[in-house]
């Protein structure tokens, strides 16, 4: 006869995982919120796992605080906490894929959109790593996967035609990261005021003007 036992537990361990998997992920988003409204300081785990609904040991088997406020920027740029570059999301791969006039706005929209849902856990992430060796630490993976995405961005561009002028690949995915930073959307939307609309066109123009088109 078929052990009873051994076939409930076969059935019983896919949605042990299911609810394992969602509990997480009321975690990060729990963690996000809190993260991004709050900043880091004043977030406790205890806050996150009320927010979360679920025990504060629970949300410690999840991380450290460091470590839930990582995983949560990513899966908030970029849907998936294990994506470690945003070029390969799909979203942006298939801006990447339109027509340069197209691509360009494209981006600039996605990443103003990224920054509404983000920008604060960037802040807070660096504030993390002003005491935390291990936020500083990735803080810095962080920020060296995003000088790769925009040495990727320029070899796009290049690849497109759009590139002109005798500036180095570096120097151009220098200026695009500037242009591009939290920083800096939080300077012109959030303390400037500027609209989406504003934000996202001088973004083409900055772009073509600043990173591509150097022969001007």
């Amino acid at each position: 006869m078929p052990d009873a036992s051994r076939a409930r537990r076969r059935y019983e361990s896919p949605l042990r995982e299911a609810a394992a998997a969602a509990t997480h992920q009321r975690i990060l988003e729990a963690a996000a919120d809190l993260f991004g409204a709050q900043g880091y300081r004043p977030t406790t785990i205890a806050g996150i796992a009320e927010r979360a609904g679920v025990s504060v040991p629970r949300v410690n088997l999840a991380g450290a605080k460091a470590q839930l406020l990582v995983a949560a920027y990513r899966q908030r740029v970029g849907g998936d906490p294990d994506m470690q570059h945003a070029t390969d999301q799909p979203t942006l791969r298939e801006i990447m894929a339109l027509p340069a006039e197209e691509a360009l706005a494209g981006y600039a929209g996605w990443l103003h959109r990224t920054h509404v849902r983000s920008a604060g856990l960037w802040f807070a992430l660096r504030t993390a790593a002003e005491n935390d060796p291990e936020a500083a630490a990735l803080l810095a993976e962080i920020r060296a996967r995003n000088d790769e995405d925009y040495l990727v961005a320029v070899a796009w561009a290049d690849g497109l035609g759009l590139v002109s002028g005798d500036a180095d690949a570096s120097y151009r995915a220098e200026a695009w990261g500037l242009l591009g930073c939290a920083e800096t959307y939080h300077r012109l939307v959030e303390q400037c005021g500027w609209s989406a609309e504003r934000y996202v066109a001088w973004v083409v123009g900055a772009v073509r003007t600043t990173v591509l088109d150097l022969d001007a």
